[in-house]
Protein backbone atom coordinates (compact mmCIF):
# COMPACT_ATOMS: atom_id res chain seq x y z
CA UNK A 1 0.00 0.00 0.00
CA UNK A 2 2.85 2.53 0.83
CA UNK A 3 4.61 1.25 -2.27
CA UNK A 4 1.00 2.55 -4.51
CA UNK A 5 0.77 6.06 -2.69
CA UNK A 6 4.61 6.30 -3.35
CA UNK A 7 4.08 5.94 -7.26
CA UNK A 8 0.86 7.62 -7.36
CA UNK A 9 2.17 11.01 -5.48
CA UNK A 10 5.25 11.14 -7.48
CA UNK A 11 2.87 10.60 -10.79
CA UNK A 12 0.71 13.74 -9.48
CA UNK A 13 3.74 15.87 -9.02
CA UNK A 14 5.16 15.25 -12.01
CA UNK A 15 1.74 15.86 -14.17
CA UNK A 16 1.61 19.05 -11.72
CA UNK A 17 4.94 20.33 -12.80
CA UNK A 18 4.36 19.27 -16.42
CA UNK A 19 1.00 21.11 -16.68
CA UNK A 20 2.21 24.41 -14.84
CA UNK A 21 5.02 24.26 -17.51
CA UNK A 22 2.99 23.53 -20.37
CA UNK A 23 0.74 26.37 -19.17
CA UNK A 24 3.71 28.48 -19.29
CA UNK A 25 4.63 28.04 -22.31
CA UNK A 26 0.56 28.89 -24.20
CA UNK A 27 0.94 31.92 -22.00
CA UNK A 28 4.11 32.98 -23.54
CA UNK A 29 4.53 34.26 -27.25
CA UNK A 30 6.84 33.14 -29.21
CA UNK A 31 10.11 35.24 -30.40
CA UNK A 32 8.95 35.83 -33.70
CA UNK A 33 5.56 37.46 -33.09
CA UNK A 34 6.12 40.62 -34.64
CA UNK A 35 4.49 43.34 -31.53
CA UNK A 36 7.15 46.45 -31.51
CA UNK A 37 8.11 48.68 -34.59
CA UNK A 38 11.51 48.43 -35.70
CA UNK A 39 14.04 51.17 -35.04
CA UNK A 40 15.90 52.15 -37.83
CA UNK A 41 18.73 54.82 -38.43
CA UNK A 42 18.84 55.96 -42.25
CA UNK A 43 22.42 56.68 -43.67
CA UNK A 44 23.83 58.04 -46.77
CA UNK A 45 27.16 56.13 -48.87
CA UNK A 46 26.33 58.45 -51.69
CA UNK A 47 29.35 60.22 -52.69
CA UNK A 48 30.07 64.23 -52.40
CA UNK A 49 29.11 65.12 -56.02
CA UNK A 50 25.63 63.30 -55.36
CA UNK A 51 25.21 64.57 -51.94
CA UNK A 52 22.21 67.05 -52.29
CA UNK A 53 19.67 64.70 -54.49
CA UNK A 54 21.09 61.71 -51.52
CA UNK A 55 19.86 63.33 -49.00
CA UNK A 56 16.44 64.02 -50.76
CA UNK A 57 16.03 60.68 -50.99
CA UNK A 58 16.34 59.63 -47.57
CA UNK A 59 14.33 62.41 -46.56
CA UNK A 60 11.74 60.46 -48.90
CA UNK A 61 12.92 57.58 -47.41
CA UNK A 62 12.37 58.47 -44.11
CA UNK A 63 8.83 60.08 -45.44
CA UNK A 64 7.80 56.52 -46.51
CA UNK A 65 9.48 54.65 -43.38
CA UNK A 66 7.42 56.65 -41.03
CA UNK A 67 4.25 56.46 -42.82
CA UNK A 68 4.72 52.58 -43.51
CA UNK A 69 4.02 52.75 -39.30
CA UNK A 70 6.25 49.64 -38.60
CA UNK A 71 9.78 51.96 -38.57
CA UNK A 72 10.56 54.09 -35.48
CA UNK A 73 12.83 56.73 -37.51
CA UNK A 74 15.92 57.74 -35.53
CA UNK A 75 15.93 61.58 -35.17
CA UNK A 76 18.39 62.92 -38.09
CA UNK A 77 19.51 65.63 -35.78
CA UNK A 78 20.63 63.11 -33.25
CA UNK A 79 22.34 61.03 -36.34
CA UNK A 80 24.21 64.33 -37.30
CA UNK A 81 24.97 65.12 -33.98
CA UNK A 82 26.50 61.36 -33.90
CA UNK A 83 28.31 62.16 -36.91
CA UNK A 84 29.93 65.06 -36.06
CA UNK A 85 30.63 63.67 -32.41
CA UNK A 86 32.89 60.53 -33.50
CA UNK A 87 33.95 62.47 -36.94
CA UNK A 88 32.71 59.92 -39.07
CA UNK A 89 33.67 60.70 -42.85
CA UNK A 90 30.47 59.13 -44.96
CA UNK A 91 31.93 60.07 -48.65
CA UNK A 92 32.42 56.87 -50.00
CA UNK A 93 31.11 53.84 -48.75
CA UNK A 94 30.16 53.07 -45.08
CA UNK A 95 32.41 50.91 -43.17
CA UNK A 96 30.41 48.28 -41.58
CA UNK A 97 32.44 49.21 -37.91
CA UNK A 98 30.88 52.60 -38.48
CA UNK A 99 27.51 51.14 -39.00
CA UNK A 100 27.41 49.31 -35.89
CA UNK A 101 28.95 52.17 -34.03
CA UNK A 102 26.56 54.62 -35.25
CA UNK A 103 23.46 51.93 -34.65
CA UNK A 104 24.32 51.28 -31.21
CA UNK A 105 25.32 55.20 -30.49
CA UNK A 106 21.75 55.74 -31.51
CA UNK A 107 19.93 52.78 -29.98
CA UNK A 108 18.70 51.32 -33.47
CA UNK A 109 18.12 47.93 -34.32
CA UNK A 110 18.87 48.05 -37.96
CA UNK A 111 20.38 50.84 -40.66
CA UNK A 112 19.51 51.49 -43.82
CA UNK A 113 22.31 52.78 -45.80
CA UNK A 114 21.99 54.13 -49.67
CA UNK A 115 24.16 53.94 -52.43
CA UNK A 116 23.62 56.43 -55.26
CA UNK A 117 25.06 54.21 -57.92
CA UNK A 118 24.20 56.91 -60.60
CA UNK A 119 22.59 60.46 -61.04
CA UNK A 120 22.56 62.36 -63.92
CA UNK A 121 21.20 65.40 -65.98
CA UNK A 122 21.03 66.26 -69.17
CA UNK A 123 19.49 68.66 -71.62
CA UNK A 124 18.00 66.10 -74.61
CA UNK A 125 16.31 67.87 -78.56
CA UNK A 126 12.81 67.13 -78.82
CA UNK A 127 12.28 64.80 -81.48
CA UNK A 128 10.90 66.91 -84.32
CA UNK A 129 8.97 64.30 -86.40
CA UNK A 130 8.22 66.66 -89.25
CA UNK A 131 11.73 67.54 -89.78
CA UNK A 132 12.80 64.05 -89.55
CA UNK A 133 10.23 63.23 -91.88
CA UNK A 134 11.24 65.92 -94.26
CA UNK A 135 15.29 64.51 -94.04
CA UNK A 136 14.00 61.13 -95.42
CA UNK A 137 12.34 63.15 -98.39
CA UNK A 138 14.65 62.44 -101.62
CA UNK A 139 16.54 65.67 -101.95
CA UNK A 140 16.45 67.83 -105.35
CA UNK A 141 19.52 70.19 -106.36
CA UNK A 142 17.31 73.29 -105.76
CA UNK A 143 15.87 72.16 -102.21
CA UNK A 144 19.75 71.47 -101.65
CA UNK A 145 20.44 74.78 -102.54
CA UNK A 146 18.03 76.54 -100.25
CA UNK A 147 18.22 74.47 -97.64
CA UNK A 148 22.24 75.85 -97.29
CA UNK A 149 21.34 79.31 -97.61
CA UNK A 150 18.47 79.17 -95.09
CA UNK A 151 20.63 77.26 -92.52
CA UNK A 152 23.34 79.78 -92.82
CA UNK A 153 21.30 83.21 -92.16
CA UNK A 154 19.36 82.00 -89.09
CA UNK A 155 22.28 79.87 -87.61
CA UNK A 156 22.65 82.33 -84.48
CA UNK A 157 18.85 82.00 -83.90
CA UNK A 158 18.76 78.63 -83.85
CA UNK A 159 21.32 78.23 -81.88
CA UNK A 160 19.51 80.33 -79.02
CA UNK A 161 16.37 78.04 -79.97
CA UNK A 162 18.20 74.78 -79.38
CA UNK A 163 20.13 76.44 -76.02
CA UNK A 164 16.42 77.19 -74.72
CA UNK A 165 15.15 73.89 -75.89
CA UNK A 166 18.01 71.71 -73.92
CA UNK A 167 17.42 73.78 -70.85
CA UNK A 168 13.88 72.55 -71.23
CA UNK A 169 13.98 69.24 -71.85
CA UNK A 170 15.87 67.89 -69.08
CA UNK A 171 16.72 63.84 -69.05
CA UNK A 172 17.09 62.96 -65.27
CA UNK A 173 18.13 59.22 -64.37
CA UNK A 174 18.55 58.07 -61.18
CA UNK A 175 19.68 54.27 -59.52
CA UNK A 176 20.28 53.45 -56.03
CA UNK A 177 21.10 50.61 -54.02
CA UNK A 178 19.39 49.94 -50.53
CA UNK A 179 21.48 48.14 -47.62
CA UNK A 180 19.50 46.97 -44.15
CA UNK A 181 22.52 46.29 -41.89
CA UNK A 182 21.61 44.21 -38.77
CA UNK A 183 23.68 46.93 -35.84
CA UNK A 184 24.02 44.71 -33.47
CA UNK A 185 25.80 41.62 -35.91
CA UNK A 186 26.93 44.18 -38.61
CA UNK A 187 25.99 41.72 -41.32
CA UNK A 188 23.50 42.96 -44.52
CA UNK A 189 20.23 41.14 -43.83
CA UNK A 190 18.35 42.69 -47.09
CA UNK A 191 19.06 44.73 -49.72
CA UNK A 192 17.00 46.49 -53.07
CA UNK A 193 17.40 48.18 -55.93
CA UNK A 194 15.50 51.28 -57.09
CA UNK A 195 15.91 53.52 -59.96
CA UNK A 196 14.40 55.92 -61.99
CA UNK A 197 14.09 58.04 -65.19
CA UNK A 198 12.07 60.91 -67.04
CA UNK A 199 12.54 63.52 -69.61
CA UNK A 200 11.00 66.59 -69.72
CA UNK A 201 10.52 70.01 -68.09
CA UNK A 202 13.32 72.15 -66.41
CA UNK A 203 16.01 70.64 -64.41
CA UNK A 204 13.94 70.56 -61.16
CA UNK A 205 10.60 69.53 -62.58
CA UNK A 206 12.45 66.82 -63.88
CA UNK A 207 14.19 65.68 -61.03
CA UNK A 208 10.90 65.56 -59.18
CA UNK A 209 8.81 63.50 -61.37
CA UNK A 210 12.12 60.86 -60.69
CA UNK A 211 11.52 61.23 -57.08
CA UNK A 212 8.05 60.81 -57.25
CA UNK A 213 8.49 57.36 -58.97
CA UNK A 214 11.38 56.74 -56.56
CA UNK A 215 8.69 57.78 -53.31
CA UNK A 216 6.48 54.53 -55.13
CA UNK A 217 8.98 52.58 -54.78
CA UNK A 218 10.45 52.50 -51.49
CA UNK A 219 7.11 52.48 -50.16
CA UNK A 220 6.57 48.87 -51.34
CA UNK A 221 9.57 47.65 -50.61
CA UNK A 222 9.67 48.80 -46.86
CA UNK A 223 6.84 47.43 -46.61
CA UNK A 224 7.85 44.38 -47.78
CA UNK A 225 11.04 44.69 -45.43
CA UNK A 226 9.05 43.83 -42.59
CA UNK A 227 6.25 41.70 -42.91
CA UNK A 228 3.96 41.41 -39.96
CA UNK A 229 3.47 37.65 -38.25
CA UNK A 230 0.66 37.85 -35.78
CA UNK A 231 -1.07 34.94 -33.70
CA UNK A 232 -5.20 34.31 -33.34
CA UNK A 233 -5.86 35.29 -30.01
CA UNK A 234 -10.05 34.76 -29.99
CA UNK A 235 -12.18 32.79 -32.76
CA UNK A 236 -16.03 33.23 -33.33
CA UNK A 237 -17.21 31.49 -36.33
CA UNK A 238 -15.83 33.00 -39.55
CA UNK A 239 -14.27 36.18 -38.07
CA UNK A 240 -11.17 36.11 -35.52
CA UNK A 241 -8.86 38.55 -34.23
CA UNK A 242 -4.91 38.84 -34.23
CA UNK A 243 -2.69 40.60 -32.27
CA UNK A 244 -1.29 43.23 -34.71
CA UNK A 245 -3.29 46.43 -35.09
CA UNK A 246 -2.55 50.13 -35.41
CA UNK A 247 0.61 49.79 -33.71
CA UNK A 248 2.54 48.17 -36.44
CA UNK A 249 0.85 50.17 -39.49
CA UNK A 250 -2.14 47.59 -40.39
CA UNK A 251 -4.78 48.71 -42.43
CA UNK A 252 -7.68 47.51 -43.56
CA UNK A 253 -8.19 44.64 -46.71
CA UNK A 254 -4.33 43.28 -45.49
CA UNK A 255 -4.64 39.50 -46.08
CA UNK A 256 -2.90 36.62 -44.00
CA UNK A 257 -2.20 33.07 -44.16
CA UNK A 258 -2.35 31.27 -40.97
CA UNK A 259 -0.50 27.98 -40.25
CA UNK A 260 -0.61 25.86 -36.93
CA UNK A 261 2.76 26.74 -35.18
CA UNK A 262 5.85 25.42 -35.43
CA UNK A 263 6.76 21.76 -34.21
CA UNK A 264 10.22 20.77 -33.03
CA UNK A 265 11.85 17.84 -34.06
CA UNK A 266 15.09 16.59 -33.12
CA UNK A 267 17.36 14.99 -35.33
CA UNK A 268 21.08 13.63 -34.10
CA UNK A 269 21.22 15.54 -31.33
CA UNK A 270 19.95 18.57 -32.74
CA UNK A 271 16.29 20.36 -32.33
CA UNK A 272 14.81 22.01 -35.54
CA UNK A 273 12.17 23.97 -35.81
CA UNK A 274 9.46 22.62 -38.60
CA UNK A 275 6.87 24.90 -40.07
CA UNK A 276 3.35 24.34 -39.06
CA UNK A 277 0.41 23.37 -41.69
CA UNK A 278 -1.35 26.21 -43.21
CA UNK A 279 -4.72 26.42 -42.53
CA UNK A 280 -6.60 29.83 -44.79
CA UNK A 281 -6.95 33.05 -45.51
CA UNK A 282 -7.80 36.00 -43.86
CA UNK A 283 -8.48 39.68 -44.41
CA UNK A 284 -8.63 42.31 -41.93
CA UNK A 285 -12.23 43.98 -41.80
CA UNK A 286 -11.30 46.64 -38.73
CA UNK A 287 -8.05 47.73 -37.15
CA UNK A 288 -7.42 48.61 -33.31
CA UNK A 289 -4.82 49.84 -31.44
CA UNK A 290 -3.06 47.01 -30.75
CA UNK A 291 -4.89 44.18 -32.55
CA UNK A 292 -7.27 43.51 -35.64
CA UNK A 293 -10.64 41.78 -36.82
CA UNK A 294 -10.52 39.78 -39.54
CA UNK A 295 -12.99 37.72 -41.85
CA UNK A 296 -12.10 34.14 -42.37
CA UNK A 297 -12.08 33.82 -46.49
CA UNK A 298 -10.54 30.79 -47.22
CA UNK A 299 -10.05 27.74 -45.26
CA UNK A 300 -9.24 24.20 -45.74
CA UNK A 301 -8.18 23.40 -42.01
CA UNK A 302 -9.52 23.81 -38.68
CA UNK A 303 -8.28 27.03 -37.23
CA UNK A 304 -8.17 27.89 -33.44
CA UNK A 305 -6.88 30.40 -31.32
CA UNK A 306 -2.70 30.37 -31.46
CA UNK A 307 -2.11 29.63 -34.31
CA UNK A 308 0.20 32.07 -36.35
CA UNK A 309 -0.77 34.45 -39.17
CA UNK A 310 1.53 35.47 -42.05
CA UNK A 311 0.81 38.71 -43.82
CA UNK A 312 0.73 38.37 -47.45
CA UNK A 313 2.86 40.77 -49.79
CA UNK A 314 0.28 40.99 -51.99
CA UNK A 315 -3.56 39.02 -52.45
CA UNK A 316 -3.27 35.40 -54.30
CA UNK A 317 -4.29 35.82 -57.61
CA UNK A 318 -7.64 34.10 -59.09
CA UNK A 319 -7.91 32.71 -62.37
CA UNK A 320 -11.12 30.80 -64.24
CA UNK A 321 -11.03 28.32 -67.00
CA UNK A 322 -14.96 28.23 -68.07
CA UNK A 323 -16.67 26.15 -70.59
CA UNK A 324 -20.22 27.33 -71.75
CA UNK A 325 -22.57 25.05 -73.57
CA UNK A 326 -26.26 25.81 -74.70
CA UNK A 327 -27.93 22.97 -76.30
CA UNK A 328 -26.35 22.70 -79.68
CA UNK A 329 -26.30 26.21 -80.63
CA UNK A 330 -23.09 27.64 -78.49
CA UNK A 331 -20.12 26.15 -77.28
CA UNK A 332 -17.61 28.77 -75.52
CA UNK A 333 -14.13 28.69 -73.78
CA UNK A 334 -13.33 31.36 -71.83
CA UNK A 335 -10.54 32.71 -69.27
CA UNK A 336 -10.75 34.70 -66.61
CA UNK A 337 -8.41 36.37 -64.38
CA UNK A 338 -10.30 38.28 -61.63
CA UNK A 339 -8.82 41.59 -59.35
CA UNK A 340 -9.24 41.70 -55.66
CA UNK A 341 -11.02 38.08 -56.01
CA UNK A 342 -11.87 38.13 -52.09
CA UNK A 343 -13.67 41.87 -51.89
CA UNK A 344 -17.61 42.01 -51.64
CA UNK A 345 -17.29 43.77 -55.12
CA UNK A 346 -14.19 42.55 -57.53
CA UNK A 347 -13.98 42.52 -60.92
CA UNK A 348 -12.05 40.52 -63.90
CA UNK A 349 -10.16 40.42 -67.48
CA UNK A 350 -11.58 37.95 -69.97
CA UNK A 351 -10.94 36.38 -73.29
CA UNK A 352 -13.31 34.26 -75.50
CA UNK A 353 -12.57 31.95 -78.01
CA UNK A 354 -16.09 29.87 -79.27
CA UNK A 355 -18.48 29.00 -81.89
CA UNK A 356 -22.49 30.13 -82.01
CA UNK A 357 -25.28 29.52 -84.58
CA UNK A 358 -26.60 32.20 -86.87
CA UNK A 359 -30.29 32.26 -88.13
CA UNK A 360 -28.77 30.78 -91.46
CA UNK A 361 -27.97 27.57 -89.27
CA UNK A 362 -24.23 27.65 -89.68
CA UNK A 363 -21.75 27.69 -87.00
CA UNK A 364 -19.73 30.89 -86.79
CA UNK A 365 -16.70 31.32 -84.80
CA UNK A 366 -15.37 33.81 -82.80
CA UNK A 367 -12.91 35.37 -80.52
CA UNK A 368 -13.27 38.44 -77.98
CA UNK A 369 -12.13 39.93 -74.75
CA UNK A 370 -15.04 41.50 -72.02
CA UNK A 371 -15.35 41.75 -68.05
CA UNK A 372 -17.54 40.65 -65.25
CA UNK A 373 -18.46 42.38 -62.29
CA UNK A 374 -18.68 40.60 -59.40
CA UNK A 375 -21.21 40.89 -56.12
CA UNK A 376 -20.38 38.16 -52.82
CA UNK A 377 -23.87 37.05 -51.25
CA UNK A 378 -22.57 34.72 -49.05
CA UNK A 379 -19.42 32.69 -48.26
CA UNK A 380 -18.81 29.62 -45.38
CA UNK A 381 -18.62 25.55 -45.29
CA UNK A 382 -16.31 25.57 -48.23
CA UNK A 383 -18.96 27.12 -50.60
CA UNK A 384 -19.03 31.08 -52.47
CA UNK A 385 -21.95 32.48 -53.78
CA UNK A 386 -21.91 35.39 -56.08
CA UNK A 387 -23.90 37.30 -58.87
CA UNK A 388 -22.05 38.53 -61.84
CA UNK A 389 -22.58 41.03 -64.32
CA UNK A 390 -20.60 39.50 -68.07
CA UNK A 391 -20.00 41.96 -70.64
CA UNK A 392 -17.96 40.83 -73.52
CA UNK A 393 -17.08 42.44 -76.98
CA UNK A 394 -16.84 39.78 -79.27
CA UNK A 395 -15.58 39.29 -83.20
CA UNK A 396 -17.73 36.78 -85.40
CA UNK A 397 -16.16 35.62 -88.71
CA UNK A 398 -17.86 33.84 -91.74
CA UNK A 399 -17.65 33.95 -95.33
CA UNK A 400 -20.45 35.96 -97.40
CA UNK A 401 -22.02 34.94 -100.82
CA UNK A 402 -19.17 36.35 -102.41
CA UNK A 403 -16.89 34.28 -100.94
CA UNK A 404 -15.13 37.29 -98.96
CA UNK A 405 -14.10 36.47 -95.51
CA UNK A 406 -16.59 39.13 -93.25
CA UNK A 407 -16.15 39.87 -89.54
CA UNK A 408 -19.01 41.47 -87.38
CA UNK A 409 -18.69 42.70 -83.74
CA UNK A 410 -21.78 41.65 -81.45
CA UNK A 411 -21.64 41.73 -77.43
CA UNK A 412 -24.75 39.53 -75.55
CA UNK A 413 -24.28 40.52 -72.25
CA UNK A 414 -25.51 38.06 -69.02
CA UNK A 415 -26.18 38.35 -65.50
CA UNK A 416 -24.96 35.03 -63.75
CA UNK A 417 -25.64 33.09 -60.60
CA UNK A 418 -22.74 31.64 -59.59
CA UNK A 419 -21.59 28.83 -56.49
CA UNK A 420 -17.78 28.08 -56.34
CA UNK A 421 -17.15 24.60 -54.16
CA UNK A 422 -13.95 24.72 -52.83
CA UNK A 423 -11.86 21.32 -53.78
CA UNK A 424 -8.49 21.82 -51.97
CA UNK A 425 -6.30 24.98 -50.84
CA UNK A 426 -5.75 26.03 -54.23
CA UNK A 427 -8.87 24.73 -56.33
CA UNK A 428 -12.68 25.17 -56.64
CA UNK A 429 -15.02 24.14 -58.92
CA UNK A 430 -17.64 26.96 -60.10
CA UNK A 431 -21.49 26.00 -61.44
CA UNK A 432 -22.96 28.96 -63.01
CA UNK A 433 -26.45 29.73 -64.42
CA UNK A 434 -26.33 32.52 -67.17
CA UNK A 435 -28.89 34.44 -68.74
CA UNK A 436 -27.97 36.62 -71.79
CA UNK A 437 -30.91 39.54 -71.61
CA UNK A 438 -29.83 41.41 -75.01
CA UNK A 439 -27.77 41.06 -78.00
CA UNK A 440 -25.73 43.54 -79.81
CA UNK A 441 -24.71 42.93 -83.83
CA UNK A 442 -22.47 45.18 -85.92
CA UNK A 443 -22.75 44.94 -89.88
CA UNK A 444 -20.50 42.45 -91.88
CA UNK A 445 -17.94 43.83 -93.76
CA UNK A 446 -14.18 43.23 -94.67
CA UNK A 447 -10.95 44.60 -96.22
CA UNK A 448 -10.98 45.37 -99.51
CA UNK A 449 -7.43 45.71 -101.35
CA UNK A 450 -7.17 48.78 -103.31
CA UNK A 451 -3.74 48.01 -104.80
CA UNK A 452 -1.59 50.34 -103.81
CA UNK A 453 0.94 51.58 -101.13
CA UNK A 454 1.32 54.32 -98.50
CA UNK A 455 5.17 55.55 -98.04
CA UNK A 456 5.75 53.07 -95.43
CA UNK A 457 5.34 50.44 -98.25
CA UNK A 458 2.32 48.63 -96.34
CA UNK A 459 -1.27 47.67 -98.44
CA UNK A 460 -3.61 50.44 -98.46
CA UNK A 461 -7.04 48.60 -98.01
CA UNK A 462 -10.75 50.03 -98.23
CA UNK A 463 -13.96 48.63 -95.87
CA UNK A 464 -16.69 47.01 -97.78
CA UNK A 465 -19.96 45.74 -96.66
CA UNK A 466 -20.83 41.95 -96.80
CA UNK A 467 -22.42 40.23 -100.44
CA UNK A 468 -25.76 38.30 -98.88
CA UNK A 469 -27.86 36.84 -101.67
CA UNK A 470 -30.87 35.97 -98.99
CA UNK A 471 -30.90 37.88 -96.03
CA UNK A 472 -28.06 38.69 -93.75
CA UNK A 473 -26.78 36.29 -90.87
CA UNK A 474 -27.91 37.30 -87.24
CA UNK A 475 -27.29 35.99 -83.88
CA UNK A 476 -30.30 35.25 -81.32
CA UNK A 477 -28.39 34.54 -78.54
CA UNK A 478 -30.97 35.51 -75.65
CA UNK A 479 -31.86 32.75 -73.17
CA UNK A 480 -30.28 30.51 -70.28
CA UNK A 481 -26.96 29.27 -70.61
CA UNK A 482 -25.28 26.51 -68.32
CA UNK A 483 -21.16 26.75 -67.32
CA UNK A 484 -18.66 24.70 -65.41
CA UNK A 485 -15.28 26.47 -64.54
CA UNK A 486 -12.00 25.54 -62.87
CA UNK A 487 -10.51 27.83 -60.21
CA UNK A 488 -6.81 28.33 -59.28
CA UNK A 489 -5.92 30.23 -56.69
CA UNK A 490 -2.02 31.48 -57.13
CA UNK A 491 -0.35 32.38 -53.55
Amino acid sequence: MKHFLFIYLSYFLSYSIYAQDKTIDQNTLDDDITLEKKSLIILTAAYDEDQDVAERVLSIISEQATSVGRFDIIDRNLVDQILEEQKFQLSGMVDEDQVAKIGELASAENALILDVVNFGQKGVPKEDEEGRKEEEREETLFSWLVKTIVTESIKKKDTLKIRLELENNIHTEFRGNVKIVNVETGVSESSFSISASHTGGNRDASLEKVLGMISSQLRRKLKELYMITSEVFEVDGAYLNILSGNNLGLKKGTMFEIASNHKIKSYKGKKLKMPGKTRGLIKVIDVGPEGSKARIVRKWRKIKEGHKAYELKSPPITTDLNFTVSNDNRYELSGKAWLNSFSEFSASLNYHLGVIRDTRDDMDGYIGFGTDLKYGLFSGFGTNGYLSLNIPFLFARRGDDAGHNVISIFSDPSIDANLAIQVNKERDMVFSVSYVFTSMHGPWQWQKDTGSRDDDGSIITETEWASWNDGKPKFNPVGFYISVSLRRIRF
